[in-house]
């Protein structure tokens, strides 16, 4: 089945329902579908067809979604590029990915000018705006009367998503159309979705959790979404309460920047039900602080971009447990396992490793890569965790992350935690850094609210961590380096 038969079927069954709600503009899901039918026939007049891989590198807004049903309706795999990367970024994703075409708006138009000459296989560039030299994206459209979709088996390529490459050069996780269709479907039961639901998606839809969650599986269900470009703190809360949204998708540092904000307790957030917290770890003191001043449980979960997206969330029929990202999600399996292979017993630590039908592919063109992460169809994700005898999942830290002081395990998440209770503390995180005498030694970053000493933070956490586990090296930023989904960078801390 080709995932944008979703569409259609909404399309069929609601044909007036609102689909994307964006600044002024409303679309219902009947002009959502015509729209991506036309734009799929003027596709192929472009030599866009079955098999064909296309970069899709915009910011939120209704073009992306329509390019993106657009391209996987007539059989193309689709590649995401986050619209701020710089040259080089571009050039080496379209490049490594065999990208036959791009579809850029006016905020990475001047940096894919820049890749041009340096790009191996790209023939077609399309634009939003008229450029010299583009296809302008309001040419591209063909009367769609006869239009069919291209026929997809599950195991064929639906997107090739880039990994953050937080842990070295990004590599391309295949992702079927059969990864897809299954994880709309079951996320959306695990959310119990309706099409009374409002979603507001404010995460950039070239990354995998926006796109699924923000995006597939509200279409499957027919909800209506409020898309919007930038997340300004305030502005996105007044949003949340001004149209009654009932799911808010966020990363760590939104929810951060909203229990700092001065009008958070002004506003009514009676209808939002489910606050999706992903991407990174969320601190303890952050979750219940938005409980207190939104009136909602943030429900957290864990995946990566080599599961789909999720491996882990909260039910709603099951509690939530501070600390965990969930149990795994049903038809996974799931287990723990020490450095020679075996389970670990109930509560300690060990590498997560899961099978199921969320599972990527392989790496495009990395076999190695692919052999190494994917062993007698089990994908070993690198992340160090727990399960309780509840099977309750607890994230402990990334296996590379894992710092060894004089031979003791520090796990850097523990430490952060104890850093998000200090009350002069907005951000931090915590490395390990090289050190003649323990090996490694533990090393905080942190950003405050106002001045304070290494001392006093140093005396903070000695009274909640064993002494090898207090940060012996305490250094002040104005902010943290991040990704454009906000999850914080380590590898320019430990570049430093």
């Amino acid at each position: 089945m080709n995932i944008s038969k979703i569409l259609l079927n909404t399309a069929d069954v609601a044909p007036s329902h609102p689909a994307i709600i964006f600044r002024d503009k409303r679309i219902t899901y009947k002009e959502f579908s015509q729209s991506v039918k036309e734009k799929a026939a003027g596709l192929r007049n472009y030599g866009i067809k079955n098999g064909s891989h296309v970069a899709l590198m915009m910011a939120n807004k209704p073009e992306y979604a329509i390019s993106y049903f657009s391209l996987l309706s007539i059989g193309a795999t689709v590649i995401p590029i986050n619209p701020t990367f710089k040259e080089n970024e571009i050039t080496y994703i379209l490049n490594d990915s065999d990208a036959e075409a791009i579809i850029v708006d006016e905020i990475g138009l001047c940096e894919v000018q820049k890749a041009r000459e340096s790009l191996a296989s790209v023939k077609t560039f399309v634009s939003l705006g008229k450029v010299e030299n583009f296809v302008p994206w309001d040419e591209i459209h063909e009367d769609s009367y006869d239009f069919l979709l291209e026929p997809k088996k599950a195991d064929d390529n639906a997107q090739i998503i880039y990994t953050s490459g937080t842990t070295g050069r990004p590599k391309g996780a295949l992702i079927t159309h059969g990864n897809l269709k299954w994880m709309s479907e079951t996320s959306a039961e695990i959310l119990e979705l309706t099409d009374e639901d409002r979603v507001l998606l404010v995460l950039p839809l070239f990354h995998a959790y926006a796109k699924l969650q923000g995006l597939l599986q509200c279409v499957l269900k027919g909800c209506t979404i409020y898309l919007e470009e930038r997340f300004i703190p305030n502005v996105i809360l007044q949003k949340l309460s001004d149209h009654k949204i009932s799911i808010f998708l966020g990363v760590p540092t939104m929810y951060t920047m909203f229990v700092h904000s001065a009008n958070i307790r002004e506003l009514d957030f009676t209808n939002l039900r489910i606050a999706g917290s992903g991407g990174a770890s969320l601190p303890v003191e952050i979750i219940e602080k938005v409980k207190t001043e939104m009136g909602v449980e943030i429900g957290e979960g864990y995946g990566q971009t080599e599961s789909t997206v999720m491996i882990s969330c909260f039910p709603s029929d099951i509690a939530k447990k501070i600390g965990s990202v969930g149990v795994p999600l049903p038809g996974l399996e799931l287990k723990i396992i020490d450095p020679n292979g075996r389970e670990v017993p109930v509560g300690e630590v060990g590498e997560i490793i899961f099978k199921g039908p969320n599972a990527m592919k392989g790496y495009y063109k990395k076999e190695e890569a692919t052999n190494e992460t994917i062993q007698d169809g089990w994908v070993y994700t690198g992340d160090l965790g727990r399960q309780d005898e509840n099977g309750y999942l607890y994230i402990v830290d990334r296996k590379k992350d894992l710092i060894i002081r004089g031979g003791y395990n520090v796990y850097p998440r523990e430490v952060e935690e104890v850093l998000y209770t200090h009350p002069n503390i907005v951000e931090c995180a915590v490395i390990g850094e090289s050190d003649p005498v323990f090996g490694e030694e533990v090393a905080a970053y942190v950003v405050t609210k106002t001045t304070t000493t290494p001392d006093d933070i140093s005396d903070f956490c000695k009274q909640q961590l064993a002494h090898y586990k207090v940060p012996r090296k305490i250094y002040f930023l104005t902010e943290l380096p991040k990704t454009t989904t906000g999850k914080i960078l380590k590898t320019p801390l430990k570049k430093r």
